[in-house]
């Protein structure tokens, strides 16, 4: 590597590195994932004593049937059998509802201060009860009875064309939550990153500074320099997340909510996690070298949201997309989108891990991607050079258009 690039790149890294706003930006989510997190499981620790409790009034053989079926129902059957003695605890909040029953119908009472009790369990006990009654007076067997309160079961799976299905509720689980994952984890790097390498050239160009700089080194080692300095910032960024949440598994493993979302995401494999990294770690670089491009025209700071507008909307198209791509996943125009550069990083995956598309297809897309960032460097390396020093009153667009054009 030349010593003269070699210096570019870790002085940029070094830089923002050790900068604060590096470190906010690196923190802040995981920061909020552990506020979150701590909420959360407080949440639940408190939870876990607040079983409610309910008097069951009226029929025996119904408050024997609730008795029975106390953990389901997550709930408590109160001692209490005497109706004005119930409503007397549950006005001292000793107990959190009286259930009355009736011939036809129940009331189930409640005051303001009381625990959340599940009524559609306790509806379906006695929806159940009502139609076993009404079977045993129309003179149904047992067996009969049985058959005819029990639920309908529908399940929902995926057929995959390896011949093996999932389940369904499951898959649009994650795939959703993946959707949704891959476009704001791509869309924020994305912006974060474009915005730093704006910045730093927009504070070179004016402050004059970037004269000295290409005055002992040339304007490609300042070009690749800066971009491969910001693209390992990128890297060292999701590497510090990606310790971070293995740290934070182990400590989980055994939460009953993480058990949850493992479950929901066990059809994820490490082969597609990877790629999906990958793919994300190509786009970045994409949007670093269009970035580089459109900086080269700012004058001053004042530009810079100017010129990073242009490369947010750009990213926000593909975050977009994805939520359509999820409802539509064989539309044609979703199918050639998702193998254009800047936007196939937020979809292409999504179709992977839902199996509309193979593993070929997705390697072919982000092969495209990648000769993508290495065209448009070369590319963008003249269009550097020539307006780096330049300082244009026209808009930066403006300029960007008339520099193509001149390439040409």
């Amino acid at each position: 590597m030349n010593n003269g690039l070699a210096i570019v790149i870790k002085q940029t890294y070094r830089t923002h590195f050790k900068s604060r706003g590096y470190w906010l930006l690196v923190l802040s989510p995981i920061i909020f994932a552990v506020v979150i997190g701590g909420i959360i499981f407080g949440i639940t620790q408190m939870q876990g004593n607040t079983t409610p409790t309910v008097a069951v009034i009226g029929n025996p053989q119904v408050r024997k049937v609730f008795k029975a079926d106390e953990k389901s129902l997550d709930i408590k059957v109160s001692k209490i059998t005497d109706s004005k003695a119930a409503n007397k605890a549950l006005t001292a909040t000793d107990i959190d509802g009286v259930l009355t029953i009736g011939a036809d119908n129940a009331t189930l009472t409640t005051q303001p201060k009381s625990n959340t009790i599940n009524k559609e369990a306790i509806i379906s006990v006695l929806g159940n009860l009502s139609r076993s009654q009404k079977a045993s007076e129309y003179g149904l067997t047992t067996e009969q009875t049985q058959a005819l309160i029990k639920p309908f079961n529908l399940k929902s799976v995926v057929q995959q064309t390896n011949s093996q299905s999932t389940d369904g509720d499951n898959s649009d689980m994650a795939n959703y939550g993946i959707a949704v994952a891959i476009g704001i984890v791509t869309t924020m790097i994305v912006m974060w990153y474009a915005s730093m390498i704006a910045t730093e050239i927009a504070n070179e160009k004016s402050s004059r500074i970037m004269e000295t700089l290409l005055a002992a080194t040339s304007a490609s080692i300042q070009y690749f320099g800066k971009m491969i300095g910001i693209f390992a910032l990128a890297v060292t960024h999701l590497i510090i997340y990606i310790i971070a949440g293995t740290i934070g598994y182990f400590f989980l493993q055994n939460n009953a909510l993480l058990s949850g979302i493992k479950q929901t995401f066990s059809n994820v494999t490490i082969g597609f996690a990877i790629y999906a990294v990958l793919f994300i770690l190509v786009a970045v670089a994409l949007y670093l070298v269009l970035t580089a491009m459109i900086a080269s025209l700012i004058n001053d700071n004042a530009q810079v949201q100017q010129a990073v507008q242009p490369i947010t909307i750009l990213a926000m198209i593909g975050y977009m997309f994805s939520f359509v791509m999820t409802n539509m996943p064989n539309n044609i125009v979703i199918k050639v989108v998702s193998y254009v550069p800047f936007i196939s990083q937020s979809m292409m995956p999504v179709r992977l891990v839902t199996k509309v598309e193979t593993w070929p297809a997705a390697i072919v897309a982000l092969l495209i991607s990648l000769v993508s960032v290495i065209a448009l460097a070369w590319f963008g390396k003249r269009i550097y050079a020539k307006n780096v020093l330049s300082y244009s009153d026209d808009k930066i667009m403006s300029q960007l258009i008339k520099n193509i054009k001149d390439r040409h």
